[in-house]
């Protein structure tokens, strides 16, 4: 059927493509700034907090506290029982508040909110909680919001140990490097990362505050400033240092979790593409996490389907090709010193499975990213998700189905069912 072979083509464009332009966006020179000019405007730095440990914002308002900045104030809104509250320090500097809510409600956007209402900053900064900042931090960002409405910080994760975290260091700088830095230079849409953002208070006000309830409320209020004409920079000079997951499991979780995220928003990010080439540009980014495993899930759903849905086994040696070729410059440009069969196992579970639950809405349980290793079983090196054993299962009955009257297309999928399942 012609309709199918073009249809499988067009998941493998779709997902080459996504994967290509971030290889193209991809640039190691930093952005020069001339110097950060001083500025009186007073800055709130707003900090989401739940089943943190104590250290972790012990460590933080130090951190907070030895800024040189003039005026500034620091929020820590946290959504704990009131017995893990009382953990927490209870000696802080005169600038800082430490706010428990009674009502934790609309998630973590709901405590952002609740404390941009109390703050008193013309601008204000939102971190996570194992952000860590240099003193002349709000200079920086104070400089960069002169001439937009919003900005987003370069990120860099401080001090990574284990193969996993050393991993995930040198995705966040691509990410960086790719996805903000190359874009931003392209006059592409820039959307907020939730752990380093910040916003003049007129610009919070004119778009209405934060979607509560939303998994990925960083993504949406991108999209709704996008929509509504706002101007979000990217700051390559003004560092964030944070945390990489300590496990696989917590690796997996978080990318689940994002991809969540994602698909839960992709009716309200298809509006973007009315503003043209860029809006498109800005939707694909929105909706990467579902476009990445694009093609393996049509593969599988094409498998089950066999019987009624014909295909070409050359267009799909030519779409997987593709996708393999391109995937491979991908990871040639990214120059990734470290590799782990584990992470493309793990994220296409994670992602298939993450964005599928989002576009239909299933009920999701947020769960915190450990910041701190506890004991021996916060790592399980040897942890394999469910999520990756029912999908590798589905494409080995794919491949049971396809094997009587499709058998090249069978080989393939029973391939990618053993492929999920390397993760030692």
């Amino acid at each position: 059927m012609l309709f199918i072979d073009v249809l499988i083509l067009t998941f493998a464009l779709i997902s080459s493509l996504w994967i290509l332009l971030q290889s193209l966006y991809y640039t190691e020179t930093p952005l020069k700034c001339e110097g950060h000019t001083s500025s009186n405007r007073k800055a709130s730095i707003i900090v989401a907090i739940k089943d943190e440990p104590p250290k972790v914002i012990e460590e933080l308002i130090e951190n907070l506290s030895n800024l040189n900045y003039e005026d500034y104030e620091v929020i820590i809104v946290s959504d704990d029982s009131e017995e893990a509250f009382n953990l927490l320090p209870k000696v802080y500097p005169a600038n800082f508040r430490l706010i428990r809510r009674d009502k934790p409600l609309g998630r973590k956007a709901g405590a952002l909110n609740f404390a941009s209402n109390i703050a008193k900053g013309d601008f204000l900064v939102y971190l996570d909680s194992e952000a860590r900042v240099d003193r002349d931090f709000l200079k920086g960002v104070s400089h960069h919001l002169s001439s937009s409405d919003a900005v987003s910080l370069r990120l860099k994760v401080r001090s990574p140990l284990n193969k996993l975290q050393k991993l995930y260091a040198e995705m966040t700088e691509f990410s960086m490097n790719s996805l903000f830095r190359g874009r931003f230079i392209r006059n592409l849409p820039i959307f907020p990362n939730g752990s380093a953002f910040a916003i003049t208070r007129d610009a919070l006000n004119r778009i209405g505050g934060w979607k509560e309830n939303k998994v990925a409320e960083d993504l949406e209020i991108g999209i709704r400033m996008y929509l509504k004409g706002l101007r979000v920079s990217y700051a390559d000079d003004v560092l964030v240092t944070t945390l990489a997951p300590y496990s696989w499991r917590d690796f997996f979780e978080q990318m689940k979790r994002w991809a969540y995220g994602s698909g839960e928003l992709f009716p309200y990010s298809l509006s973007m593409i009315r503003k043209g080439i860029r809006g498109i540009e800005g939707t694909l980014y929105a909706n990467q996490w579902g476009i990445y495993p694009l093609l393996l899930v049509g593969l599988l759903v094409l498998g089950l389907l066999s019987g009624l849905l014909r295909s070409s086994p050359f267009y799909w040696l030519a779409s997987l090709s593709t996708f393999l070729v391109i995937t491979f410059v991908f990871s040639l440009r990214s120059k990734t010193r470290e590799y782990d069969m584990r992470i493309p196992a793990l994220t296409i579970s994670a992602f298939s499975v993450g964005y599928f639950s989002g576009l239909i809405r299933l009920k999701f349980k947020w769960k915190v990213t450990p910041k701190i290793v506890n004991s021996i079983k916060d790592v399980d090196s040897d942890w394999i998700p469910i999520e990756a054993n029912v999908l590798s299962f589905l494409f080995f009955v794919s491949g049971l189905v396809s094997l009587s009257n499709q058998p090249f297309q069978a080989i393939i999928l029973f391939i990618i069912s053993i492929l999920l399942l390397i993760i030692p």
